[in-house]
């Protein structure tokens, strides 16, 4: 329902993008839109991510309050550990965002085996940007190595918003069914609708783990066979590691004997990883550690120190240039 001034005012604006950009490669798609590399065309090599909104012409309401509610969040986050917009505008029926292109996704550097001193490094980052998120109110809810990105600086960035909200009062109910399921907190699995910032705490413990592991924590097929390897490292929820549990919707009673633990799993890695671990990855969400309290962990201190951000900017080069040759072949 737009008038003839406006279509034409959206028509100039998509032909300025289309002059100002080259498509390289598609990145990926979601529910609300998708994202591409594109190329400044008066610039050759210098590069950006573009999101796409999705057109509106079949949407009556306009569009989705969670794209608004993503760009809303990213304006009010200003660090160096978060993604940040660039440049947001209209073509005729969509909406462009456009971002720094970083090379590097941390999912795909995870299978270079890491050394703890990397590892330390990059968990370090990734925590003081889940701590600015969060002491913004925001909670991101899809933390995943795979929205976690590297630059070329070797500066980690915290991304994909879409899934993210602020939370308003604590007894406002809140959306089930979030996070990437090998990274969803056992709440979130038993549709908990009041939660908070600790579902982020549990993402990054298990994204350490992975890091430390060099594979998925709780990988199953289903949401079934992902709560039993939570439960069977950690335990069954009962009255003593989770009393609120079984107020739960989704709750589910599972049988489990004597859990392995965190200890024994992780027996091969430093007392002060493991306590680290221990204190994301608990049971009752309560009870995890914040993200300002786990820069604080004696981890972060203790031999061997974290990589600075030039010894990352190394592994990603070396990364990046591994994968290009590979690419040549």
């Amino acid at each position: 329902n737009y008038s003839d001034d406006n279509k034409q005012k959206r028509e100039k604006k998509t032909k300025i993008y289309n002059q100002r950009f080259r498509q390289v490669e598609f990145l990926g798609g979601g529910s609300y839109g998708n994202v591409y590399k594109v190329e400044l065309k008066d610039r050759p090599g210098e590069y950006y991510a573009l999101k796409k909104f999705k057109d509106i012409r079949n949407n009556k309401e306009g569009f989705n309050v969670s794209s608004i509610r993503e760009i809303t969040i990213l304006k009010e986050l200003n660090h160096e550990n978060i993604e940040i917009i660039i440049d947001t505008f209209y073509g005729i029926d969509s909406l462009y965002v456009q971002f720094e292109y970083v090379d590097c996704v941390l999912s795909k550097l995870i299978k270079t085996k890491l050394s703890q001193a990397d590892i330390k490094g990059i968990m370090l980052q990734i925590l003081t940007g889940l701590a600015e998120i969060h002491k913004n109110g925001v909670l991101h809810r899809d933390l995943a190595p795979s929205n976690i990105l590297i630059n070329k600086k070797g500066v980690v960035k915290i991304a994909d918003f879409g899934l993210s909200r602020f939370i308003s009062s604590p007894d406002r109910k809140m959306t089930r069914g979030v996070v990437t399921k090998y990274y969803r907190a056992p709440e979130i699995f038993f549709l908990a609708v009041y939660y908070s910032f600790s579902i982020d705490i549990w993402s990054a413990g298990c994204i350490l783990a992975e890091m430390l592991l060099c594979e998925i924590l709780f990988q199953g097929k289903d949401e079934i066979e992902i709560l039993t390897k939570i439960f069977t490292l950690l335990g069954v929820p009962d009255e003593n590691n989770w009393p609120d549990a079984k107020q739960l919707e989704r709750y589910l009673l599972f049988k489990g004997g004597p859990p392995i633990t965190i200890k024994k799993k992780f027996n091969k890695f430093p007392s002060e990883c493991i306590d680290l671990l221990e204190k994301m990855l608990v049971l009752n969400p309560n009870k995890r550690i914040s993200a300002s309290e786990a820069l604080k962990h004696p981890y972060f201190t203790c031999d061997p120190l974290p990589s600075k951000k030039e010894a990352i900017a190394e592994i990603v080069k070396n990364y990046i240039n591994t994968t290009r040759m590979m690419n040549n072949k």
